[in-house]
């Protein structure tokens, strides 16, 4: 029974380290960790694009948003910001969270 038990952890934990190295590092290093609660007009004037993460790749639901030169997190339940993405579904990106 022992033997067995080793065995099956042993594969678990081969197959667990087989599927981390398969992500890109990217995925891991770009998550969200705060979101900002308000939207200034002119950010969203500014966007250039726009990429949903969703929380069951990170820890929390986000949009990051792109505007020159920089990339900001904010709410999704932003009602302005949810105007602008559904006029503005041409900016977004498909990403790979």
């Amino acid at each position: 029974m022992g033997l067995k038990l080793a065995t099956l952890l042993l594969v678990a934990v081969t197959a667990l380290l087989h599927l981390a190295a398969a992500l890109p590092i990217t995925q891991v290093l770009n998550c969200c960790t705060q979101v900002a609660k308000k939207v200034d007009k002119r950010m969203l004037r500014n966007m250039q694009s726009f990429e949903i993460q969703h929380d069951h790749v990170c820890a929390i639901k986000a949009v990051l948003v792109k505007v020159p030169q920089r990339t900001f997190c904010l709410d999704p339940n932003i009602k302005q910001l949810k105007k602008w993405m559904k006029r503005n579904q041409h900016k977004k990106v498909h990403a790979r969270r």
